[in-house]
């Protein structure tokens, strides 16, 4: 039976092998693969992976244990001691392929694995070693069984893998794989059995310890709402809860600020205190606190205390702000920049606009001028072409008296030329009824000599917002952008496309939007654009829907990313994870580097 048996393990591993031939050098299907292996073949063909060898990434070491890990610690220790005496390696991924832990008592299959790279640390998804039991199971998102030669590297041809996906119980995003791997000699049809039943029970075991965690953020939340008029909010990384005293307090606008705001203190062990300016003009401070369960951090509660301003639950109207000519936005973030920058205009105050770059900040101070200046005079000075006359040309700005002068990315300007500029702006600073002068520079990094000699002339320093903080005006600025772009021409854009852009992170914010469409509509002169009709920078996003706090994380990792200008080791360093972690949360996000 024995010699049986292993006689059509033989004929089946051959006809496999010739049918991986076939594929590869025809690109023709042998009728005996499986739909899922053959799917998986032409996913791994278009990624150029290689056939004959293995590199894959290596993102480790992995250096504490993830919440997946930890709930499947007792799981795996259960099962390995079930599989002691047998050739079977028990191997947990995150969502991505990452091998997190690997349990073998089989040494000769352990030094067979270290030389695949089956070990902590190393990528194992498709794009990296094509159709395997991890890689393949993520990418279908069911429990997917490889065997010998339906590999897609011949590398692995020795390997029995047999995937299951770990789905969060109450979310249901996608964790991790749990995989068992044997030699093909070995492997047999209770390995895909053990795999399915394995990962139910990690499932279960992430529900029990959500459950414990949420009940401690629970717990500590209510003890924080037992003070009267406090507004409170409670955060996990699955779960945020308002109490009703913030929901009648502050309008939704203010309650998304709160909630970006929260973004400082997530994930942090110690108390801290935050103060946040909110769109209807309060002034807000947030008492954060830790909740754990056990030594394991549950989450955070902050109690919210008005410090300053109009208080959004007296009814008081917020102030109207005018039609901005040229411009499209109607959110409460963006109205709030722009009526600041007008009413520094009206009183002739004059202002700095900082931002990254692309936000609008020549367009709004532009905006303005026509607003308020009519045809007046707008010049606009670079300081990447200040030069020997640079400074003249300035003195003559300000001598005419009328009209407005913007100095444009001030933070490259040099020492000598910062102090020739303070100087005459200290000169006419009397003259404020006349000409009105605005800087514009970046919020990071700082340049010293501005601050220190420039900002004083200035009564206000207003931040212009990144596109991705005010993503609920792309449904007016996405038209207003193709109708300057394609004058003449109707060019519209379907809901699934503009949905599609909303998903992104748009490092480069309206200017890379503005050239996107650009792109777009040298192609597509009328009609409706389509989502096939982006180009490829706008197809790569995560493929879930983010809850609030994963944004706010995303958010604070494309802010890094834009400081350190898609420096990914300076912006991992600044926000306190490993170089590995960083290009986790890249891939995870969709995150689309585009500087």
């Amino acid at each position: 039976m024995d010699d049986r048996r292993t006689a059509k393990s033989r004929g089946t591993s051959l006809v496999l092998r010739q049918a991986r031939d076939l594929y590869l050098s025809s690109g023709d299907f042998d009728p005996l693969v499986r739909a899922p292996i053959q799917a998986s073949w032409v996913r791994s063909s278009r990624l150029r992976v290689d056939t004959d060898h293995l590199d894959p990434s290596y993102l480790g070491p992995i250096e504490e244990p993830s919440p997946l890990a930890l709930s499947a610690r007792p799981v795996l220790a259960a099962l390995a001691e079930e599989l002691a005496n047998e050739s079977v390696s028990i191997i947990l991924t995150d969502a991505h392929g990452l091998v997190l832990q690997r349990s073998c008592a089989d040494q000769s299959l352990v030094r067979e694995l270290d030389r695949a790279y089956l070990s902590p640390g190393f990528s194992y998804a498709e794009e990296q070693v094509g159709t395997n039991g991890i890689g393949t199971t993520l990418e279908a998102g069911v429990p997917t069984m490889v065997t010998g030669s339906e590999h897609f590297t011949g590398r692995l041809g020795g390997f029995a893998c047999a995937g299951a996906p770990i789905h969060h119980p109450i979310t249901g995003a996608l964790l991790g794989v749990l995989d068992l791997t044997s030699s093909v000699a070995h492997s047999n049809a209770l390995l895909m059995y053990c795999a399915r039943s394995t990962a139910q029970k990690i499932e279960q075991q992430v529900l029990a310890r959500a459950g414990a965690r949420e009940l401690a953020l629970f717990r500590d939340y209510l003890a924080a709402c037992q003070h009267p008029g406090n507004g409170v909010l409670a955060l996990s990384k699955d779960l945020v809860m308002m109490n009703a005293q913030a929901q009648q307090r502050f309008d939704p606008a203010d309650q998304a600020a709160l909630l970006a705001r929260s973004a400082d203190a997530a994930g942090e062990p110690d108390p801290m205190t935050l103060v946040t300016d909110l769109p209807s003009g309060l002034v807000a401070r947030m008492d954060y606190k830790p909740a754990f369960s056990g030594a394991e951090l549950a989450g955070g509660v902050l109690r919210i205390q008005v410090q300053s301003g109009l208080d959004s639950s007296t009814g008081t109207t917020p102030c109207v702000v005018p039609v901005m000519p040229g411009l499209a936005g109607t959110s409460a973030t963006w109205q709030r920049v722009c009526h600041a920058v007008d009413s520094s205009r009206q009183s002739g105050s004059w202002v700095v606009l900082e931002g990254e770059a692309g936000v609008g900040k020549i367009a709004l101070l532009r905006s303005v001028n026509q607003l308020r200046n009519g045809s007046g005079h707008f010049r606009v000075m670079d300081a990447s072409e200040a030069g020997p006359a640079w400074l003249d040309t300035i003195s003559d700005e300000l001598a005419a008296g009328a009209g407005s002068l913007v100095v444009r990315r001030a933070h490259l300007l040099d020492a000598e030329t910062v102090n020739g500029l303070s100087d005459l702006l200290l000169e006419y600073a009397d003259q404020r009824s006349g000409v009105w002068v605005a800087l514009t520079m970046r919020s990071e990094p700082r340049n010293p000599a501005v601050d220190a000699q420039l900002l004083p002339h200035f009564a206000h320093t207003i931040e212009v917002p990144p596109l991705r903080h005010h993503l609920e005006d792309m449904h007016k600025l996405v038209p207003h952008l193709l109708g300057r772009l394609n004058r003449g021409n109707q060019l519209s854009i379907s809901s699934s496309a503009l949905a599609q852009l909303m998903r992104l992170p748009w490092l480069g914010n309206v200017e890379q939007l503005r050239r996107v469409l650009l792109r777009v509509a040298q192609h597509r002169r009328s009609g409706t654009i389509q989502l096939d009709d982006l180009p490829g920078e706008c197809r790569a996003t995560t493929r879930r829907r983010l809850t609030q706090l994963e944004s706010l994380e995303r958010d604070a990792v494309v802010k890094a990313l834009v400081i350190h200008r898609g420096n990914k080791d300076k912006a991992a360093s600044d926000l306190g994870m490993s170089r590995a972690t960083i290009y986790r949360k890249i891939r995870d996000y969709g995150i689309v580097l585009t500087i």
